[in-house]
């Protein structure tokens, strides 16, 4: 160590603290790694456990597929008790899921959305009764969808306005969880959406509510595409492949439906010659959302995880950093110290005293292969030259 140099020294200081740095900035990165994967599931929890959209889903549910516009629009074509006592069940479900969030937080805009939803489901029930009357009358379907129009769109606007105050505002570039994705798939697929239109078109014969269903398979097979780009299980897959073909067969049906009203069918008819077997559209739909919740408690506890990979690994960056930075300051002042300070203080000491005139003076650090011991050599260099100055002074004296 006594030959070790300064330059050398400083430049090994220099590696650790570079060392130093790059633990800790490796520490850093890897705690990031788990915030980020901690915040993901925490985002998608969130979404899923919010209690609004959780409420809100029930509310479309009620009001969509396999709800009360389905069985309100089925009731029309084929006029049978058992649909009307579904249509009570569904209007019942509603005002329930409707009074429950009612019960929740709400701003002004968020009561009156629910106050328009309130009455376009109260007009269901009563549109109901008055399509019962008809039905006594022997009233076909498409006469009886003439005489009893309720106007979905505030209800839709309102059901709008509701996603958004639920969801709140997203990140920009955010991506859709799978929780939200479910939803928007449910949303298109009931109230105003795809069930809503076949049942329509069937009644109405209309090409442009063709149309619009069409619009809507295409929507709802980009839901699906965007669900399955988060990456799915087996089942999943199974399940999105299901729906999937549900949705596209409600496409095609939409065309034969034109085609049998083209040839004078009635819309009795058509729904019995089209009825689609709707069983695996609601697996997929039931079991999507089990997927999801078990997914959900699968990144809870991913969360736990993390959460004590992140608390190990700062308790091992603090005495990383602390001994990492005890050993610098322990070599930063050995290396001032006794490696600069106190040799170049021995070496000043020596030059006074050859300034002095004491010649006999030591010089420390002579011999050693550093940038002290090469002044100590300057400093000997100096020493003999005064030594030769006395001796050749000492002998022209005698």
């Amino acid at each position: 160590m006594k030959n070790l140099r300064i330059s050398m020294a400083s430049r090994l200081l220099l590696i650790a603290i570079i060392v130093t740095g790059v633990i800790q900035v490796a520490n850093v990165l890897r705690i990031t790694t788990n915030l980020e994967t901690i915040e993901d599931a925490w985002t998608e929890f969130q979404a899923a456990q919010n209690e609004k959209v959780r409420v809100l889903g029930e509310v479309r549910a009620h009001l969509g597929f396999r709800g009360l516009i389905d069985h309100f629009k089925v009731y029309m074509v084929r006029q049978q008790d058992q649909n009307l006592q579904d249509i009570r069940k569904s209007t019942d479900r509603a005002m329930a899921a409707l009074k429950a969030y009612g019960g929740l937080d709400l701003d002004d805009a968020e009561k009156k959305a629910l106050a328009t939803i309130t009455e376009t489901v109260a007009s269901f029930q009563q549109k109901a009764g008055e399509i019962e009357s008809l039905t006594y009358d022997a009233v076909p379907p498409a006469e009886i969808d003439k005489r009893i129009q309720v106007d979905p769109a505030p209800a839709l606007q309102a059901l709008a306005a509701l996603s958004v105050a639920a969801e709140g505002k997203k990140k920009a570039g955010a991506k859709k969880t799978k929780s939200e994705l479910l939803n928007h798939i449910r949303a298109k697929l009931g109230f105003g959406g795809l069930i809503h239109d076949f049942r329509n078109l069937v009644i109405r014969h209309d090409a442009a509510i063709a149309d619009t269903l069409k619009a809507n398979v295409a929507a709802i097979t980009a839901e699906v595409a965007d669900y399955r780009s988060l990456g799915t299980s087996e089942r999943e897959a199974k399940l999105l492949t299901d729906l999937g073909t549900v949705i596209a067969a409600y496409g095609k049906a939409a065309e034969q439906v034109l085609a049998m009203a083209a040839e004078g069918k009635s819309p009795l008819d058509i729904d019995q010659a089209l009825e689609i077997d709707n069983g695996p559209l609601v697996a997929a739909l039931d079991g999507l959302r089990l997927e999801i919740q078990d997914q959900l408690a699968a990144k809870s506890r991913a969360v736990e995880e993390s959460l004590g990979g992140v608390r190990d690994l700062v308790n091992l960056a603090v005495w990383v950093t602390v001994v990492l930075l005890a050993a610098l300051i322990a070599g930063s002042y050995w290396l001032l110290n006794y490696r600069v300070r106190n040799p170049i203080k021995a070496i000043t000491q020596a030059m006074d005293d050859l300034a002095g005139g004491n010649l006999e003076t030591e010089i420390p650090a002579l011999g050693q292969k550093t940038e002290v011991g090469e002044m100590a050599g300057a400093v000997q260099i100096f020493k003999e030259n005064a030594l030769e100055v006395r001796r050749m002074a000492a002998e022209r004296e005698t």
